[in-house]
């Protein structure tokens, strides 16, 4: 088991690499790869294609990628993890959805052209241009002078004067959540078809939340259905945080005994906080480790 690491730049690597060096399967993005990467930039895109190249070029047969975040926690151990996947070897475990169905504001996460503040990691504005007659809606001038406060009045005049954005005609646009295990073998494609088409990931330069996306698409037109699973990373969306900013921590005894009760298909969970629920961290490490031991 590998593990591929990005640390945003604008972070102090050293803690990170002084921790972990030694191990000699733990390997960071180089400097010079490192992107500032504020909540639903594009710029998180960047950086999994990046190290997805890395990956590929240390392995390219029977394995998987697991997209994982600092939040997020595995709910089995090693040896079962390792078996789960071997024994559905090809299965591309991503949550594929149609966006209509999902997201109700989908129309601004791909028509608008938004952007995302580095010091402000959950507010995001977007704008339609000229040529879209959404230009001219009050939210919209709103949007104008805030993104001018913060980014300056010339890239607001730009953003008028760019076309309507169209979603690629070719590829259909679906999403899910961001996290997935693929194939090495998808990967390897994955990677082929955006080197062919780098105006899908120009396209999505300007959308909010492109890792809901982009990748999704891509999978989606490659792969058939019977080659598609649900992704094994839970999360539970039917509880928002007040803000509506995202999925609640896991945090209390309920919360445990939620993941305990979980299907087995589920390998990793999100979102987690040590300084809100430790003890649920501790109890996960004692069942993984009892799994082991059996």
């Amino acid at each position: 088991m590998n593990f591929f690491i990005h640390i945003d730049k604008a972070v102090d690597i050293s803690t990170f690499s002084t921790g972990l060096s030694g191990l000699s399967n733990v390997y960071f993005l180089k400097d010079k790869y490192r992107l500032i990467t504020p909540w639903s930039d594009i710029n998180g895109c960047k950086v999994l294609i990046t190290l997805l190249r890395m990956v590929y070029e240390k392995v390219k047969t029977n394995a998987y990628c697991i997209f994982l975040s600092g939040q997020d926690y595995p709910l089995k151990d090693n040896i079962y993890i390792y078996n789960y996947l071997k024994t559905h070897y090809g299965k591309n475990f991503i949550s594929l959805n149609q966006i209509t169905n999902i997201w109700p504001e989908w129309r601004t996460r791909l028509e608008r052209y938004n952007f995302h503040f580095p010091n402000n990691q959950r507010v995001f504005k977007g704008i339609f241009p000229l040529a879209d007659k959404r230009c001219f809606t009050t939210g919209n001038l709103k949007n104008s002078f805030y993104i001018a406060k913060r980014l300056g009045l010339a890239k607001v005049l730009q953003t008028f004067f760019k076309p309507k954005r169209f979603h690629p005609s070719h590829i259909e646009p679906v999403g899910g959540s961001a996290f997935w295990a693929l194939p090495i073998e998808t990967v390897d494609e994955l990677l082929v078809y955006i080197n062919k088409h780098p105006e899908f990931l120009d396209y999505h330069e300007y959308t909010h939340v492109p890792d809901e996306i982009l990748f999704h698409s891509i999978v989606n037109l490659l792969k058939q259905p019977h080659e598609i699973a649900e992704s094994t990373t839970y999360t539970n969306w039917e509880r928002k945080r007040e803000d509506d900013s995202g999925p609640v921590m896991f945090q209390t005894q309920e919360d445990l005994e939620e993941l305990l009760a979980l299907d087995d298909h589920y390998l990793f969970a999100r979102k987690f906080d040590t300084g809100l629920g430790s003890f649920i961290l501790d109890e996960l490490d004692k069942k993984t480790n009892f799994q082991s031991q059996s």
